[in-house]
């Protein structure tokens, strides 16, 4: 992509502030994990933010971060900043679900999920296999924003919709 995926702009802010707003609207306490490019993240979040250091990201994966992140933490959220910030209905009905969740549009599953405390440390896709799939009208749900076409991609139909 050029530059660290949450530091990319969407609407004046950082992919990553975008998601940490969407659950502060939702009046959701936030924990972010932070690895690469941390002291540049750190300065687009609000003080309120609980904020994680994973020094060894470079040796590990995603899953790592994320246990680091749910660690202690009761029923959560949980999304990579990979991932377009989903609307507030789609937060809701995840809330709204007995259990695990995992939204889904036409049928593929997307983020973020819904994880129940206890956290053990299960592989997630372990953990989720069980989940509820809950449908939702979000397309943005199941994106993947890993490669600079995606996201030009991703941005223009975004546009798109918001002119209809």
């Amino acid at each position: 992509m050029g530059r660290p995926k949450g530091l990319l702009e969407l609407d004046g802010l950082p992919l990553l502030r975008a998601h940490v707003d969407a659950y502060l609207r939702a009046g959701l306490p936030v924990t972010v994990v932070l690895g690469r490019a941390a002291r540049e993240h750190v300065e687009t979040l609000p003080k309120h933010v609980r904020i994680i250091f994973n020094l060894a990201w470079a040796r590990t994966e995603m899953t790592h971060s994320a246990a680091m992140g749910l660690a202690g933490a009761g029923d959560a959220l949980l999304t990579p900043v990979d991932a377009p910030p989903v609307r507030a209905d789609t937060l809701a009905r995840l809330l709204a679900a007995d259990g695990p969740a995992v939204p889904t549009w036409n049928g593929l599953s997307g983020h973020p999920v819904r994880l129940c405390a206890p956290h053990p440390a299960e592989r997630l896709d372990l953990r989720l296999a069980a989940a509820t799939r809950v449908p939702v009208d979000d397309p943005d749900c199941v994106r993947n924003l890993n490669r600079p076409e995606e996201w030009d991609a991703w941005l223009e139909e975004r546009r798109r919709r918001l002119r209809r």
